[in-house]
């Protein structure tokens, strides 16, 4: 597709567009207005000539696009899918519906850093690879080069690398689209043991996730650490992508002071920070932001968190009563495992309580459908569970037979 560089002057009422090539004197053309920032020129004639057109172009709303990839998937569309977000444009390539390669024109997508973000590489190999890139040699052929990598690390980046383009674009409300179907393909292709469908179900919860944290900041909001600067890099070491985040908050709370300062695109700072809230290494505020509420679809993951809250309540006891401490490190080293590597979305307090961030979050992504809520429920019933049978193993194994009994009957 040829771009043309059009000069748009405002006359009056009008808009007086100059600079086509070779434009005919009595050429009539149709304009659409697509969004706050497109307009489509289309001449008078593209009618007849319609079956030779070979793309196609939308605004979109995050909803609408999601169903609009799932719907290109499950036909087995073969092309390209350009997508501007408002801060960069994304394109996925399929082939056969399938997934196999993903581009962005956004510096912070490049899969250098990517893999700093993600604590796959410091930042000196960072810096250092990039100087050995050139138009032949790639970054990850400099990391596999320079042992940084070993070549099944590089495929994993790479997949890793798509999978985050993938989430971005579900970061926004409003999108603009354009596919091509007609494209060629990319230089590289990955395979994902996921199909389409499943890979668009996990970034649009993280998406939804994103995009419900965003509205929880304010110009006033401030970030709070829930530990030491020198606890929390031990987990978390200066110089590393999380580590130095940490450090910009003990110097400054302020979320708006934290979006200056940050080299990244504002979207990807905030993504960082809700990493980071959703692990339990922060608190924003001021917080009034309830936690949403419950849709009637939502029913049995709402069945799911009172249950947890119940069996939390009646285990305690049975500690207290035993004179024993409730095995909460167990419980926390547990919950942990349950968070994937693209959002932390389950923590829970010093009682074992599921902490306010971790509901919003999922709440949030429970929304993307029914899938996303059975995963979720699963979850939430794998930490009940969990919680029931170390309690049974060391203090009493009648009392959680009978809780046990007791949630089935209420659940039947």
């Amino acid at each position: 597709m040829e771009v043309v560089n059009l000069t748009v002057e405002r006359q009056n009422d009008a808009l007086v567009v100059a600079g086509f090539p070779e434009a005919p004197d009595q050429s009539l053309w149709r304009a659409e207005l697509l969004d706050e920032n497109r307009i489509l020129l289309r001449s008078d004639d593209m009618a007849g000539n319609a079956t030779k057109q070979t793309r196609g172009a939308a605004s979109l709303s995050v909803q609408v696009l999601r169903d609009f990839l799932q719907g290109l998937g499950r036909s087995g569309f073969s092309g390209v899918i350009a997508i501007d977000t408002g801060f960069g444009v994304k394109r996925l390539f399929l082939n056969s519906g399938r997934l196999i390669f993903a581009g962005s024109n956004l510096i912070d997508d490049r899969l250098g850093e990517v893999l700093f973000r993600e604590a796959k590489i410091s930042l000196d190999d960072l810096t250092s690879s990039a100087a050995e890139v050139t138009k032949v040699r790639k970054f990850g052929q400099v990391l596999v080069a320079s042992n940084i990598l070993t070549k099944v690390d590089l495929w994993d980046s790479l997949k890793l690398q798509v999978q985050q383009i993938l989430r971005s674009i579900f970061m926004t409300e409003q999108l603009f689209c354009e596919i091509h179907p007609s494209a060629p393909p990319p230089s590289t292709e990955v395979v994902f043991t996921q199909n389409f469908d499943e890979l668009l179900q996990e970034a649009y919860a993280y998406g939804s996730a994103y995009r419900a944290f965003l509205g929880r900041l304010r110009a006033e909001t401030e970030v709070a650490l829930e530990a030491s600067v020198e606890t929390l890099q031990l987990t978390y070491p200066a110089g590393t992508f999380f580590g130095d985040i940490i450090s910009m908050i003990s110097i400054e709370r302020s979320v708006q002071a934290l979006l200056d300062q940050s080299k990244l695109i504002d979207a990807y700072t905030v993504s960082a920070l809700m990493h980071l809230v959703n692990s339990g290494i922060c608190k924003i505020s001021p917080d009034s932001d309830s936690i949403p509420k419950f849709t009637p679809t939502m029913a049995p993951l709402k069945s799911s968190l009172d249950s947890y809250s119940y069996v939390l309540k009646s285990l305690r006891k049975i500690f207290a009563g035993a004179n024993r401490e409730f095995p909460i490190a167990d419980v926390r080293s547990f919950v942990g495992r349950l968070n994937d590597g693209s959002l932390p979305t389950f923590f829970v307090n010093e009682e074992g309580g599921l902490e306010k961030d971790s509901l919003i979050s999922i709440i949030s992504q429970s929304q993307d459908g029914i899938e996303s809520l059975r995963t979720l429920m699963t979850k939430i019933e794998s930490i009940t569970q969990f919680m029931m049978q170390i309690t049974a193993d060391h203090l009493d194994f009648k009392a959680v037979q009978a809780l046990r009994q007791e949630l089935k009957a209420v659940h039947t």
